[in-house]
């Protein structure tokens, strides 16, 4: 199962501001990957913000194919999740364009980031921020 809390695209660098911290934190914090004192207090601010609590049983639809680092996702509009188990991070490309990069990729964090992905592959839009 995924969960999330999904907040206006603004917001995000608000919290970063106000918490000390990277907008990458935050997008961590959101998708219950990080789960400390901070990412709790940060999940608190993003619902008195109006965020809303989501929660999915998401299963990507996309190509996966194995990497000499790892493996990758093809999602609709050329769109890739590329994860490197070496060093455990990820990126997302659009039409071979890097969209975002995240460090620290776990089980929990890579289904948040094939859940937005696949997103962007039908959307056109993404709302992940990089540090």
């Amino acid at each position: 199962m995924n969960k999330y809390i999904k907040i206006e695209r603004g917001q995000k660098p608000i919290l970063a501001d106000r918490f000390g911290v990277s907008k990458q934190y935050i997008w961590y914090a959101l998708h219950y990957v990080k789960n400390g004192p901070t990412a709790v207090k940060i999940r608190k601010a993003a619902l008195e913000m109006g965020g809303v609590y989501v929660e999915s049983n998401f299963v990507p639809t996309c190509q996966f194919e194995k990497t000499p680092t790892g493996f990758q996702q093809i999602f609709a509009d050329d769109v890739r999740l590329i994860v490197n188990v070496q060093d455990s991070t990820a990126e997302i490309t659009h039409r071979g364009k890097s969209v975002a990069r995240v460090d620290e990729v776990t089980l929990d964090a890579w289904g948040a980031l094939a859940m937005e992905a696949q997103q962007l592959g039908l959307s056109g839009r993404i709302e992940i921020h990089s540090a």
